[in-house]
């Protein structure tokens, strides 16, 4: 049973607008990523806010804490799956912004512009990260499962590439310990945020005792 099959005839108010609360989550926190990678990635100046639009994700996060917990308290019976799956996705949009911010400090601790063949494979992943913001939306605003299984999928190799960047970095020896330090971390917070967006996935095409788990579906579902 995915999240919207939880669903049953009109959704009451409450949980219409923490569903609200959450998208506008993912919104801001898709651009604070693509502003806070470009900063750290691509040498651009960050022209925006980050830690004011962080406050916006926390403010959504108590709104729909405060939306789902009335609605829970009025109507306990109705749409209870679909309110705790909600609980789940507003942690995971939450920590997207946190990690947004601390891919902005480990940007500002570096000492030369980030160039040349060592950032190359980070901007690849951080443009695939994008598109899985894009993924997310389809999959969770839009009810499509099939974006959320891509997503998933993407996030399981990109463990794999993480993983494999790291070790190729700790094998060079022509880098300067301040440039390992900030391509590692680079990675590891970028890795974090495709698993936050990979667990808002799995809200979508799991039940709710199996979300946050890797995929398990073979190609012939």
């Amino acid at each position: 049973m995915g999240l919207f099959d939880t669903l049953r005839g009109e959704t009451p108010p409450l949980i219409d607008q923490a569903f609200n609360d959450v998208q506008n989550m993912l919104e801001v926190g898709h651009h604070m990523f693509a502003a806070s990678t470009a900063f750290v990635l691509d040498n651009e100046i960050l022209d925006v806010d980050l830690s004011a639009l962080d406050e916006q994700i926390n403010e959504g996060e108590m709104s729909l804490r405060r939306s789902v917990l009335e609605h829970l308290t009025i109507d306990p019976q109705r749409e209870l799956v679909f309110s705790l799956k909600l609980l789940s996705i507003v942690h995971e949009a939450e920590r997207i912004g946190d990690l947004t911010k601390s891919l902005e400090k480990t940007g500002r601790l570096a000492k030369k512009p980030r160039m040349g063949d060592r950032v190359r494979p980070l901007r690849d992943m951080r443009d695939r990260i994008l598109r899985m913001f894009k993924y997310a939306r389809k999959g969770f605003v839009e009810s499509e499962q099939e974006e959320a299984r891509k997503l998933m999928e993407e996030h399981e190799q990109m463990k794999d590439d993480v993983t494999a960047y790291l070790k190729a970095l700790a094998d060079r020896e022509d880098i300067t310990p301040n440039e390992s330090m900030v391509y590692a971390m680079s990675a590891r917070l970028m890795s974090r945020v495709s698993s936050h967006l990979s667990n808002i996935a799995s809200t979508v095409v799991s039940p709710f005792d199996e979300i946050r788990r890797a995929p398990t579906w073979d190609d012939e579902e």
